[in-house]
């Protein structure tokens, strides 16, 4: 099915991007920051100068029991930032070491047999399922909770934003090895949003469904999808992720392993080689955005340059 927006707008923002990945500066630390989890107030299970491993346990969301956030790197805990009355901002690592947990692996034959319960399992102990969001409310959902419907977001139409289409490809096998597993989540269907023509591979799960769009922002935000497809109500809740924490969900039940990788634009009018960088979930932009810009005063936003935040001090990630 496809859907064509007329209302909404394109700002024209020099800097775009050029479409090639290519690897970004290694970076030093990395974050959670607590801004991006509405509602949560985190119990923690580290402190300052703590060792963890990458996919270690750190927190538990004491408003939503059982939901734990791991660790984007190993190394040491080096700050936990809290704000008015002790509000979390963000939680330091500084990245030493290869250390990492490991989860539950699976062969590909084995995907299409995995029960709700196996599936739920492994993205709770890994974090992954905090890469869920609820609508309404923008939360991350319960444990016990079930949607009645999944939107997948493969379409980015905010301003110098990467192609999904170049990252998936990359990773196709991994992208539809996520779709089949998420889709279990749910008795109703999973939405594959994405650009119309766009070559976003859907996989052979008979209840992903396909939907395109086009149009100027907002065509390519979930809020758009969701009111188009399967609008909710104060008694009806659907669930949304973006294409890259489906391609992680599909790595981790295949390998067991935490996959953190992220590929992101590093763009705007004062990046001099405006592309796309292959870097790691949380990554320090101080050190994404070393040597790379044509002027030493520059605000830099982490996010979309609608409603990203600066990127500075604790929140330089």
């Amino acid at each position: 099915m496809q859907f064509i927006t007329k209302e909404g707008l394109d700002l024209p923002i020099t800097g775009a991007p050029k479409q090639t990945i290519e690897e970004g500066n290694p970076v030093s630390s990395v974050a959670i920051l607590g801004m991006d989890y509405v509602g949560m107030k985190p119990k923690m299970l580290v402190v300052e100068g703590d060792k963890v491993k990458l996919g270690q346990a750190l927190f538990e969301d004491k408003k939503n029991p059982g939901v734990i956030f791991t660790a984007p790197g190993a190394g040491t805990v080096t700050a936990i930032h809290r704000g008015e009355k002790r509000v979390l901002q963000s939680v330091v690592i500084a990245l030493e070491g290869g250390d990492e947990e490991s989860f539950q692996a699976y062969s590909a034959e084995e995907l299409p047999s995995l029960t709700t319960e196996q599936i739920k399992q492994n993205l709770v102990a890994s974090g992954l399922w905090t890469s869920f969001r609820t609508r309404p409310y923008g939360k991350t959902p319960d444990i016990d909770a079930a949607p009645r419907s999944i939107f997948v977001t493969a379409i980015d139409t905010r301003p110098l934003a990467a192609d999904p289409v170049v990252i998936i490809k990359d990773r196709s096998e991994d992208f539809t090895n996520g779709l089949a597993i998420i889709a279990k989540l749910t008795a109703g269907k999973t939405y594959l949003c994405k650009a119309i023509g766009a070559d976003v591979p859907a996989g052979n799960t008979a209840s992903v469904e396909v939907a395109e769009f086009t149009g100027p922002h907002p065509a390519g935000l979930p809020s758009t999808h969701i009111h188009l497809l399967d609008p909710v109500n104060a008694d009806k809740s659907v669930w949304h992720l973006d294409y890259q924490s489906v391609i992680s969900v599909g790595a981790l039940f295949v390998s067991g392993r935490l996959n953190v990788e992220r590929v992101v634009a590093l763009a705007g009018p004062a990046v001099t080689e405006p592309r796309l960088i292959r870097t790691r979930l949380g990554a320090n932009t101080d050190d994404l955005v070393k040597g790379q810009t044509n002027d030493d005063e520059n605000r830099v936003i982490s996010g979309s340059v609608l409603y990203g935040h600066e990127a500075a001090d604790w929140s330089a990630y």
